[in-house]
């Protein structure tokens, strides 16, 4: 028991000390706090305003512009990101095979399908995250004119953010429209980062890395299932693959060409630089007719070109190595902080775009009681996602 407990420490002790860290400031600041619905933790400041204000002041126009695209954004993200939520719940309800494609994307935690994210990569992403999410509705919101009370960081239980706080009132009297622009401002900002850090390592920083290595062939974290060819034939997670039958492959996308000309039912031969495994290949249980391996978290594996293998070269390679991790997953998570914002949930933008718009559309009163059973019935979705598979094993569905 004490092992275990030492062992969880010592795998997670940069985010205890983090959350140590936040424990302590709160408790410091404990007469400062705003504590909303027993769980929302609030501490208010004006970290950023005179920043907000000298940016509006030199370019309110294409503020403006901006804002109204990304109310159109904004609608077609809650639309998208509705439908996946519902779409997923229905899969994993009819289909015992799926996976669910929601997660809570925390550090030192495998995420199905994009690996551990490193505590480093988490903290600096949720920063710049937050911060451009929220001083976009500031922005926004001071291009119509709407005062900005307050910044502020927020907790909601493990949950740490950032917020901006016009004045409601001021808000509430504005236009539809510049309504909807302030709300979708901090969504379609992270949307926009997710498309500046996916461009970045595409067109910049992968392809640098890349033309300082040479492929080796491919690895995997983890089986499907141990009943698929990969578990029986005992190639371990891990294992370096290099070809398949008498052909050498680099890439597990050559692999996959080779594979592709195979049935289930086939016998094939997998090379790794120590030995060949036979193995029999199953069928995929998502694409009948297709052959399936039953491994998954793939990634191709690399090594440095001789000619880099200098101290020098190794200290850029390694600084590159950073930052296309970084920028991936400062892609994944503001694309999907961005979109979760846009659900119609009462806590998130998309909630309060949906309660404007069902208050013009029904009535205030009416308009109200639609937008708490749409915002429930999320909510209940939401949960369902996050829970099911851990319900449906527990229950060995």
């Amino acid at each position: 028991m004490f092992e275990s407990i030492v062992t969880f420490i010592l795998k997670f002790k940069y985010i205890i000390l983090f959350y140590l860290a936040i424990i302590i400031f709160f408790y410091i600041k404990r007469k400062q706090l705003d504590f909303q619905a027993k769980i929302i933790v609030l501490y208010r400041m004006k970290f950023g305003l005179r920043f907000i204000e000298k940016f509006v002041n030199k370019f309110r126009e294409p503020t403006i512009l901006l804002g109204y695209i990304g109310v159109g954004a904004g609608y077609v993200g809650l639309i998208f990101i509705s439908y996946i939520l519902v779409k997923n719940l229905v899969d994993l309800v009819i289909k015992p095979s799926a996976v669910s494609g929601v997660s809570l994307v925390l550090p030192g935690v495998n995420v199905p399908g994009l690996g551990v994210l490193p505590f480093w990569y988490w903290i600096l992403a949720i920063f710049m995250i937050a911060l451009i999410h929220e001083f976009a509705h500031g922005i926004v919101a001071r291009a119509h004119k709407i005062e900005v009370k307050n910044t502020g960081i927020v907790l909601l239980g493990p949950i740490i953010g950032a917020f901006v706080e016009p004045n409601e009132n001021k808000l509430r009297k504005q236009s539809d429209i510049a309504q909807y622009s302030v709300l979708a401002a901090g969504s379609f900002s992270n949307i926009l980062l997710a498309i500046v850090a996916i461009l970045l390592l595409n067109f910049l920083f992968m392809p640098l890395q890349q033309t300082m290595v040479e492929p080796t062939g491919f690895t995997f974290d983890a089986y499907v299932n141990e009943e698929y060819p990969f578990a029986k034939a005992g190639i371990l997670p891990g294992t370096l693959i290099t070809g398949i039958d008498s052909s050498t492959t680099f890439k597990f996308e050559e692999f996959s060409e080779k594979l592709f000309c195979t049935n289930p039912g086939d016998k094939i031969s997998v090379n790794t630089p120590q030995k060949k495994y036979p193995l029999v290949l199953a069928e995929s249980p998502d694409n009948p007719g297709k052959s399936f391996l039953g491994i998954q978290e793939i990634h191709n594996e690399f090594e440095l070109k001789e000619k880099f293998k200098t101290p020098a070269w190794e200290a850029t390679y390694y600084s590159l190595d950073w930052i296309t991790g970084f920028l991936k997953w400062l892609f994944i998570l503001s694309l999907g902080i961005g979109l979760f914002n846009l659900l119609p949930l009462p806590i998130v933008d998309g909630g309060r775009m949906m309660q404007v718009f069902l208050h013009k559309l029904r009535g205030e009163e009416n308009g109200e009681k639609w937008y708490r059973k749409i915002g429930m019935f999320f909510l209940l979705v939401l949960l369902l996602n996050l829970f099911y598979p851990m319900i449906r094993g527990w229950l060995g569905i």
